[in-house]
C-alpha cells in the first residue's frame, strides 16, 4: 500500500483544484492585475528564445500573480529520457540536491494533468517533500507541450493555506497561454544544444556562455540578486602539452571539464571559454558561496588522477580561479568578465592553485591586469 493511501494520510487527488479554460467575471473583475500578466505573457508568444529563458520568464510573470518564497521548475529533457529540475528559486545549492530528477509533486502533476493546492498534514509524501523544502503550502501547475504534460511549476510559502484555488485558475491560464512558445522552445532544444555544445569537453560553448550571461544578468537586475562568475584556467598546461602531446591534452580537458560539472547545479552554467580556459556562472550566489564553491571544485582538480597516455602515467593538476560578483564587483556583463578575468590573472601571479576574488584586489593588481 502506497503512503498516500494509509488511512491517516489523503489520497493526492484531494488536492487537485479543477480549472477551466476560461475565467469568471468576478475573478476577471477582482484579479484584473493579474489577468493583464497572462496577456502580456501572450504577447511575447512570438520570441524566438532558448527554453530556459522561456521557463525564466514564465517564472517571473508568476511571481506577478502569486507571492511565493521557493519555486522548482522541472521540464523532460530528451537526451536522458527523463525529467529533470530546470530552474530553483530562493534555495540554497545543497538544498535542491534531492529533487535533480524529479519529486512527488511532479509525479502527481503529470498524473492527474491539473493544478494540486497542497498544504502541511495532509499526506506523509507531500510532508515529507514539504519539510524537505521548508515550506508549508505549494502550488503545483503541469507545464503542457503539445497537450501532453512534460513537467510543472511549483511554487512554494511557508504560509499555510497561501494559495487559493482563484490563484490556481489564473497560474493555468498562464500555463496554457505558454504553451505555444514552450512547445516551439521545446522542440528547438535539441538544436540549440548541438550548436551550442563544445565538441571536445561536452561544455557549453562561448557563445552560450555570452547568451545565457545576459539573460541572467537582465533576470539579477530585475529580482535584486546577485550572479557569481568564475573564470577558471589549467596551471601548467602548456608543458603537459609539449610533453605528452595535443591528444593527451584534450583528454585532461575532457577530464577537467566532468570534475568541474560535478559540483553544479541544474542551474548554473559551465562553459569552455577558449583553450584550457573555462567560465561558470552561477545564479543568486553571493561571494561567500561562489568562493565555497571554487575551492570545492580546485580541491576536486588537484585530488584527481589525470592518466597521460596509459594508466602507468599520473598526472596531478592544478586549476587557478577567479571570482567575480555581480553587482558588486560589476555593473555590465563586460566588466564582470573583466573582473574575473582580473581575478584570474591575480591568483597567476600569487603561485596557482588558488581561488582569489576580485572585491580582495587592491588598485596596483587591478592596475597590472
Amino acid at each position: 500500500m502506497l503512503a498516500d493511501e494509509t488511512t491517516d494520510s489523503i489520497p493526492p487527488e484531494r488536492f487537485v483544484v479543477e480549472v477551466f479554460s476560461e475565467l469568471d467575471q468576478t475573478t476577471v473583475q477582482r484579479r484584473w492585475r493579474e489577468v493583464n500578466v497572462i496577456l502580456r505573457l501572450s504577447m511575447l508568444g512570438g520570441m524566438q528564445i532558448q527554453l530556459e529563458a522561456t521557463l525564466n520568464m514564465l517564472l517571473d510573470f508568476a511571481s506577478e500573480i502569486a507571492f511565493f518564497e521557493k519555486s522548482l521548475v522541472y521540464f523532460w529533457e530528451e537526451d536522458s529520457d527523463q525529467v529533470r529540475l530546470r530552474l530553483a528559486g530562493g534555495m540554497e545549492r545543497d538544498a535542491t540536491e534531492p529533487y535533480v530528477r524529479g519529486n512527488i509533486f511532479n509525479f502527481w502533476a503529470t498524473r492527474y494533468g491539473r493544478p494540486l493546492l497542497v498544504t502541511l498534514g495532509h499526506n506523509l509524501q507531500a510532508d515529507a517533500t514539504l519539510e524537505g523544502i521548508g515550506a508549508k503550502s505549494a502550488l503545483i501547475v503541469p507545464l503542457v507541450v503539445s497537450n501532453k504534460v512534460i513537467g510543472s511549476m511549483q511554487l512554494f510559502a511557508t504560509e499555510m493555506d497561501a494559495f487559493t484555488r482563484e490563484d490556481a485558475q489564473l497560474f493555468w491560464m498562464l500555463t496554457l497561454v505558454a504553451e505555444n512558445q514552450l512547445t516551439r522552445d521545446y522542440e528547438n532544444e535539441g538544436l540549440i544544444r548541438f550548436a551550442f555544445t563544445d565538441f571536445l569537453t561536452g561544455l557549453k560553448t562561448r557563445g552560450y556562455f555570452e547568451q545565457q550571461l545576459d539573460l541572467e544578468i537582465k533576470r539579477a537586475e530585475r529580482k535584486q540578486t546577485p550572479i557569481a562568475l568564475l573564470m577558471l584556467d589549467i596551471d601548467h598546461f602548456k608543458s603537459l602539452n609539449d610533453n605528452f602531446g595535443h591528444h593527451v591534452g584534450d583528454q585532461v580537458l575532457r577530464d577537467v571539464s566532468a570534475v568541474l560539472m560535478k559540483d553544479l547545479r541544474e542551474v548554473d552554467t559551465a562553459a569552455r571559454y577558449g583553450g584550457e580556459e573555462f567560465v561558470i556562472v552561477l545564479p543568486e550566489t553571493n561571494i561567500a558561496s561562489a568562493i565555497q564553491v571554487a575551492n570545492r571544485i580546485r580541491r576536486g582538480v588537484e585530488q584527481a588522477k589525470f592518466f597521460a597516455g596509459s594508466p602507468r602515467q599520473v598526472e596531478h593538476l592544478t586549476i587557478s580561479i577567479g571570482v567575480a560578483i555581480f553587482d558588486q564587483d560589476a555593473q555590465t556583463k563586460r566588466e564582470l568578465i573583466e573582473s574575473a578575468d582580473a581575478a584570474l590573472y591575480a591568483a597567476k601571479s600569487k603561485g596557482r592553485n588558488q581561488v582569489v576574488a576580485f572585491s580582495t584586489l587592491n588598485a596596483r593588481t587591478r592596475e597590472v591586469s
